[in-house]
């Protein structure tokens, strides 16, 4: 939850209708929220998924490094490839656990109840 000064418009961008939208006052959020839109202009489908996990990841990197963050993408199985992608050049950068904030032992009972894999690999490395 955050305050935006245009959360309808923001609200409208991602499908939420009014009765389903609700904009806290700045002064309530604790901690500071900073967001990042980033697009990128392809018109297919299949290019746009391959550009973008590339910058993504540079921007976590950049603005969000030792801090939480949420990507918005379009379906279930994009998330599943953005997350894999993102490990993927955590791992080239030598740090395949960079945004893992625990100790593995203490996720480890957690991901022992996870039937899906995928998944699985991809909360212990931090990403879900």
């Amino acid at each position: 939850s955050t305050s935006l000064a245009n959360a309808k418009d923001l609200g409208d961008w991602l499908g939420a209708t009014s009765h389903t939208l609700y904009n806290f006052h700045p002064n309530v959020r604790p901690v500071p929220l900073e967001i990042q839109i980033q697009g990128v202009d392809m018109s297919s489908m299949s290019s746009r998924l391959l550009a973008m996990s590339k910058p993504v990841y540079y921007a976590i990197n950049n603005h969000a490094d030792e801090k939480p963050a949420i990507i918005f993408v379009a379906s279930r199985r994009q998330t599943r490839l953005v997350a894999v992608d993102l490990i993927t050049y955590a791992a080239g950068d030598d740090s395949p656990t960079r945004y893992l904030h625990a100790a593995e032992s203490d996720v480890k009972d957690f991901l022992d109840q996870l039937q899906d894999q995928a998944l699985k690999h991809t909360l212990s490395c931090g990403v879900a």
